[in-house]
């Protein structure tokens, strides 16, 4: 079973969730939990994307050079 707790958010925010929920058959809780999952998951993919961009810049390599030291190393995999 899940767990409980309780969030607060503006009348407004409330209202739109509630007319939503409602035009898509839903419980205002699943909409919610979709929409904090979605926000969530948004939220790694922007944190790994951010890690890359990292990982790029202490690599060394030009954004110009990351094609061809790509395909090298996959051909290197390959043999």
């Amino acid at each position: 079973m899940a767990a409980h707790d309780s969030i607060h958010v503006s009348d407004e925010l409330l209202a739109e969730l509630r007319t939503k929920a409602a035009a898509e058959g839903k419980t205002v809780d699943q909409l919610a939990e979709e929409a904090l999952r979605k926000g969530l998951d948004d939220r790694a993919w922007l944190d790994l994307l951010a890690y890359g961009v990292e990982r790029g810049r202490e690599s060394g390599y030009t954004e110009e050079e990351v094609p061809d030291v790509v395909r090298e190393n996959r051909r290197r995999h390959r043999q």
